[in-house]
């Protein structure tokens, strides 16, 4: 395994809905205090699902109770820069396809740009697809999602210490998992979608609901 990075602040969560995240979130909104400000990218999503006005207000609804007042959201990347990510305190990057979600990333130059970020102290949180990109590599994705774009290549933002990501894990799933590790040759954060992980410098542990497992490859 890699060692961790020293500075960074990560959330990954499992994938479930606001109820299932609660702890995650206020561990997130702790970081960031009431004078943080959050950007919050939907860009996975489409705008599916009622489009960006139900992002922005599902947003609002669970970190503004937190404390964050000032969130910001950008549901497309051409018109920004990575450099306008040092005026937050945090990044959440939410769910949807991940294959579109790190097209998107690459395209802009937002995956150094976000990997950046968090080597310097900002704070991550990724839902479910946003979790995914933030590990080594997103095959463990390809369950359940299209490759809609065509992405060449997996590799993803690797903020991980070298592990995949596996979101909405159930224990159901332990022997698709553990093939998945052994197969790829790199150990695998199994996130159920009522808990995820907590990254702090070179401290990886679960939090949430429900504990997250680690598989290693096998011979």
């Amino acid at each position: 395994m890699q060692p961790a990075l020293p500075q960074l602040r990560l959330i990954l969560a499992g994938g479930g809905d606001a109820p299932d995240s609660r702890p995650l979130d206020e561990l997130f909104a702790g970081w960031l205090g009431q004078q943080g400000s959050l950007l919050y990218l939907p860009i996975a999503s489409g705008g599916r699902a009622g489009g960006y006005a139900k992002h922005r207000a599902w947003i609002g609804a669970v970190f503004s109770p937190l404390g964050v007042a000032d969130i910001q959201m950008w549901t497309e990347l051409e018109s920004h820069a990575p450099l306008e990510l040092q005026a937050f305190g945090g990044v959440y990057i939410g769910g949807g396809n991940t294959f579109t979600l790190l097209h998107l990333l690459r395209a802009s130059g937002f995956d150094m740009g976000l990997r950046r970020f968090a080597l310097e102290g900002g704070a991550i949180y990724g839902g479910s697809a946003g979790a995914i990109v933030l590990g080594a590599d997103i095959a463990s994705c390809e369950r359940d999602d299209p490759n809609s774009v065509g992405l060449k290549g997996t590799a993803a933002l690797n903020l991980t210490g070298g592990a995949d990501i596996w979101c909405h894990y159930r224990p159901d799933q332990l022997e698709q998992v553990q093939t998945y590790s052994n197969t790829s040759g790199r150990f695998v954060y199994a996130l159920p979608e009522r808990g995820g992980l907590c990254i702090e410098g070179d401290r990886v542990r679960s939090a949430g609901f429900e504990a997250c497992q680690t598989f290693l490859p096998s011979l």
